[in-house]
């Protein structure tokens, strides 16, 4: 079964005549990159397998007319598309175990390749629909204030965090926050060059946490580095606390 713009296409096998038939049902809501979300559809659905109705007409041997419905393709509309999107991100992205590649990975890394989201900003804002994740106002902050002309938004994947630029009058700020764990947020400043090269002294400090811990990282920490701590007991002056800091640091 394949996910075409419209349509999904699939193959029949004629079991007299051993020909291989091609039927088509249309859905105005499919689209190739929803491919990767079958098992999640039928999931969703509550089917094993998608069922189709088929029909085809011979003539003397030679296929003349043919047709296909499927009352299982024909529930999927956009809402079910948002739904299973939606447990597709927390299971495969935020919660995937992807843990072999590199720290800091870009949106393409992200989804294996997949076109599911199209955008870093798609993307954000698909996750921060969960208005209770723990830093949902200091990641809509950071997403307001990124300079996503510069560098794209990318992605650390355990703890699932997001890697933000941001500037000053001076240097260049790379934030990394955390969705949904109660960590810090890190923030190494650098001057306004090689910036490629800042990203990968990051990922070595990346590495450098997951292989030895925070606290070993912390004790050795680099001169450009600092944190800023969470209050989690007033989620509103904890925010306001956090936003004057990191202010306060962007020279």
């Amino acid at each position: 079964m394949e996910f075409h713009y419209g349509s999904v296409l699939f193959n029949y096998i004629d079991k007299e005549t051993g020909e291989v038939i091609e039927f088509s049902i249309e859905n105005d809501t499919i689209r190739p990159e929803l491919s990767i979300l079958k098992p999640y559809f039928a999931r969703q659905l509550g089917v094993i397998n998608f069922e189709a109705d088929i029909y085809a007409e011979y003539k003397d041997g030679i296929l003349i007319a043919q047709n296909a419905t499927s009352a299982d393709i024909d529930r999927i509309n956009p809402e079910i598309i948002d739904s299973v999107k939606f447990h597709f991100l927390n299971r495969e992205i935020i919660g995937g175990k992807k843990r072999n590649n590199p720290n800091i990975v870009d949106i393409n890394n992200l989804q294996n390749g997949s076109q599911l989201y199209n955008s870093e900003e798609e993307l954000l804002n698909e996750i921060l629909k969960d208005e209770s994740v723990k830093h949902y106002r200091q990641i809509r902050y950071l997403l307001k204030h990124h300079q996503s002309q510069i560098l794209k938004i990318r992605f650390v994947l355990s703890p699932f965090s997001f890697v933000f630029l941001l500037h000053g009058k001076e240097k260049y700020h790379i934030i990394v926050e955390t969705l949904d764990t109660e960590e810090a947020t890190y923030i190494w400043h650098f001057d306004k060059s090689r910036l490629e090269e800042n990203l990968n002294i990051i990922n070595k400090d990346l590495n450098t946490i997951r292989n030895k811990g925070r606290q070993f990282f912390i004790e050795n920490q680099p001169e450009n580095f600092n944190r800023i701590f969470h209050d989690y007991s007033d989620v509103k002056k904890g925010f306001v606390v956090w936003k004057g800091q990191l202010e306060e640091g962007l020279v």
